[in-house]
Parts: structure tokens; C-alpha cells; sequence
């Protein structure tokens, strides 16, 4: 019998660009699955849902207030936690305060109405943006609280830290199930392009359909990463929250480390376009060198990533492509 048949299952965030492909996951792996999705709609969009929205119940609210989490965890057996603040590594460097204080915030107010409306089972998705600047490579789970997080995210990677910390504490005390997973970047259809919002891999393909040339590029290019198509990264949360809600993070990721670079040069490539690229080292880029190791993943879970970055990108572009030309038409 599935795990999932017949029970209510709460995504926070679940309009969300992670979060929109997390509920499908759910309804893909149990059609009897019964999914209330809660999100305040600051960032995500009804529209990520329109392929499911008839089978799930929203709840629509501030889950920074207690009363609204209440609300909406009320009745659910599992609840995944997506909801957050996620902007851009220039936005993030400016306002660590802000980050902290929201995304913290949200895991607190979240997990606490868990306990009150005595859940099963919790997701914490955490982030590799708890890691230190100067983390082995790849980095393992074991270095997640090690000095501090890279400080161009570092209001970010310390809620991500106390969203684990509080999820342990809440195992030990009220003997809550949680599950904890630290994604890498995450990126593909429904990813936020706005300027504001956008991470490296939105901003890259919204300059290069938008024909900008030269396509400027934040950092000298050296800057490396590790990307996780949003559908590996969905079923993966799902499969964590499933099979291994043991307090014990997991890193979920790719072995494919790109520079940023070599990535732009590729979403040049697969969007057409023929712009020359132009560095700008003066800008912010983040941590030099970030890949993290999903070997324990894989031992656990199964879980290996089933696209990969150039078919992920290309599908990421077909699908932007079209929405970009309809945007500029408006």
C-alpha cells in the first residue's frame, strides 16, 4: 500500500515554484492523496497550480502568524515545509536581517502548529546554503554546522540552521518525525525570472531571450555550482519525507559542477542566442566553489537525479520562452 493513499498532507509554500512541483509529485505518486496547500501568494502564483488546482485545497494566509499556521495545519497527518523567503544573492547580501528573521520565523510558527495539531510526520527542506564558505568540495552533511554560513547568504543560511536545530529539538521533546533535506540549487519551469527574485539561472535565460548583448553576468565566471531540476528536486523531498523522517539531514544534489561561465556559455548556446558575454567581477557572486555530496542520498533513498543540466536548461527555456514574448506583447 502507498505510503501516501488516503492522507492529508499539508505543502507550505505550495504555490510556489519548489513548491507547485511538490504537490504534483504527491498526486502523481497517489491520486487518493488528500493535499491542502497553504502560501500567502507573496511570491508564488495560483497559476503554478492550474494543472492540479481542482484537487487541492487552498489556504490562503501569513504562516508567520501562529493563528494562520494553526489554520492550516489543522487535520493534516504530514506536512511538507516549503514555505520561505528566497531572493537573490544581491537582495540577500543587503537584508540578512530580513531573511533570518522570515524564513526563521516560518519554520518556528510552522513547526509549532505541527505539534498543536499533533501531525505525523514533517518536512524541514533545508538548503546548502548552510554550509561555510570554505566547506570541502563536495561537502558532505557533516560540515552543515561548521563556522559560519557564506556570508553573501548568511541571514538565509542561519535560518536554514535553526530550522534543523528547531527540528531536532521538537523530535526530542514532543517525538515529532521530521525529515530534513538540504537541496542545491534548484531551477526549471515556474522559477522565478523577475530581476529581484531571480538566481543565476533565471537571470541568465531572461537576458538571453530578451536578446540583451552584451549578456552580463555577475562575478568573473569562476564562481562554480551544482543545479537540481525542479522535478528530481521534488521527488526527492517527497521520497525523504517518505522513507527517511529521522532527524538526519541529506544533501540532495548532482555530481554535474559547472563554473558559472561555462553555464552561461550553454544557455547562450540552447536559446539561439549570439551575444557575447560580459563579466563583471565588481558585482556579487556568491561562494567561490558549491557542490554538495549526495552520496548518502543515494545509499538511503535511491535518489539520483534523472535530468540533467543541458536537458534540464533546454526545457527550462522552452518553457520561459513563450511567456516572455507574451509578458513583452502586454
Amino acid at each position: 500500500m502507498s505510503f501516501w493513499k488516503d492522507k492529508a498532507v499539508l505543502v507550505t509554500g505550495g504555490a510556489g515554484f519548489a513548491g507547485s512541483h511538490v504537490v504534483e509529485e504527491l498526486l502523481r505518486r497517489d491520486p487518493s492523496v488528500r493535499v491542502t496547500v497553504a502560501d500567502d501568494l507573496s511570491s508564488g502564483r495560483r497559476e503554478n497550480l492550474r494543472s492540479v488546482y481542482k484537487k487541492v485545497r487552498f489556504v490562503r494566509g501569513d504562516l508567520r502568524e501562529l493563528e494562520n499556521a494553526v489554520t492550516a495545519c489543522r487535520g493534516q497527518a504530514v506536512i511538507l515545509h516549503l514555505a520561505a523567503r528566497v531572493w537573490g544573492v544581491d537582495y540577500n547580501q543587503k537584508h540578512p536581517a530580513s531573511m533570518f528573521r522570515d524564513n526563521a520565523l516560518l519554520a518556528a510558527q510552522v513547526l509549532e502548529a505541527a505539534r498543536l495539531c499533533e501531525a505525523e510526520r514533517f518536512l524541514m527542506t533545508s538548503s546548502v546554503c548552510v554550509y561555510p564558505r570554505d566547506a570541502s568540495i563536495p561537502t558532505p552533511e557533516a560540515e552543515g554546522f561548521l563556522g559560519t554560513p557564506e556570508p553573501t547568504n548568511e541571514g538565509y543560511g542561519w535560518a536554514k540552521r535553526m530550522g534543523e536545530f528547531m527540528s531536532r529539538a521538537y523530535h526530542r521533546e514532543h517525538g515529532l518525525k521530521v525529515a530534513v533535506v538540504r537541496p542545491a540549487n534548484a531551477y526549471g519551469p515556474r522559477d522565478h525570472f523577475e530581476s529581484e527574485h531571480s538566481h543565476v539561472i533565471s537571470a541568465l535565460i531572461r537576458r538571453a531571450v530578451r536578446g540583451d548583448d552584451p549578456l552580463k553576468v555577475w562575478g568573473d565566471g569562476s564562481q562554480t555550482r551544482s543545479f537540481l531540476y525542479v522535478e528530481d528536486f521534488a521527488r526527492g523531498l517527497v521520497d525523504a519525507c517518505e522513507r527517511h523522517a529521522e532527524c538526519d539531514p541529506l544533501n540532495l544534489g548532482t555530481t554535474e559542477e559547472v563554473t558559472v561561465r561555462a553555464l552561461a556559455e550553454t544557455v547562450l548556446r540552447l536559446s539561439g542566442s549570439k551575444a557575447r558575454l560580459e563579466f563583471d567581477p565588481g558585482q556579487p557572486s556568491g561562494q567561490p566553489r558549491r557542490a554538495c555530496d549526495s552520496s548518502r542520498a543515494e545509499e538511503v533513498l535511491g535518489f539520483a537525479p534523472r535530468v540533467s543540466l543541458e536537458e534540464g536548461l533546454r526545457k527550462t527555456i522552452e518553457w520561459y520562452r513563450p511567456r516572455a514574448k507574451k509578458a513583452s506583447a502586454a
